[in-house]
């Protein structure tokens, strides 16, 4: 009784009989038992394009959750100290978060538009524009919120985007 491979893991006698016979169709020793799933190009390109609104849909999701998170973080840690205190509340609330798809990209953005933004992140020392002497100290908040949003963020990218 011969057996021979006909495309992917499927096993075949002479007479077109399927068998439960597999033969070894990558014989190198630490490949993946999926390695052979897709021999022909443009069967794996028609199954990645049917994954692709789910993995956009979810890509998108996965960032937008996590742009959000990262505002709130933002927020949370410009609400005293180590960060800026709280004095009107209205550089706090001035965060925002857009999320964009184009040309198959997702990307979000966390932004303020207050001035003082970058002198609360990183200190001033010198002169402003209208002759005050200022000697103000950083007050990190920014940058810890996303080295704590991050991980989590590309983790979620990992596992989540494709679907099981």
């Amino acid at each position: 009784m011969g057996w021979k491979m006909v495309d992917r893991l499927i096993a075949v006698d002479r007479a077109g009989h399927l068998g439960s016979a597999m033969a070894s169709v990558n014989p190198h020793p630490n490949a993946h038992p999926d390695a052979t799933a897709f021999r022909d190009p443009i069967e794996l390109a028609a199954a990645l394009s049917g994954m692709g609104p789910a993995v956009r849909a979810r890509t998108r999701a996965i960032t937008r959750h996590h742009a959000m998170l990262l505002r709130v973080r933002i927020q949370k840690n410009a609400s005293g100290r180590p960060g800026p205190n709280v004095i009107t509340g209205q550089y706090r609330a001035s965060w925002d978060v857009k999320v964009t798809m184009a040309g198959g990209r997702v990307s979000a953005v966390v932004f303020t538009d207050a001035p003082q933004s970058r002198r609360l992140e990183y200190g001033f020392v010198g002169v402003d524009r209208l002759g005050r002497q200022y000697r103000q100290p950083p007050y990190p908040h920014i940058e810890p919120a996303f080295r704590q949003t991050e991980p989590g963020f590309l983790e979620a990218l990992r596992t989540g985007v494709l679907p099981r």
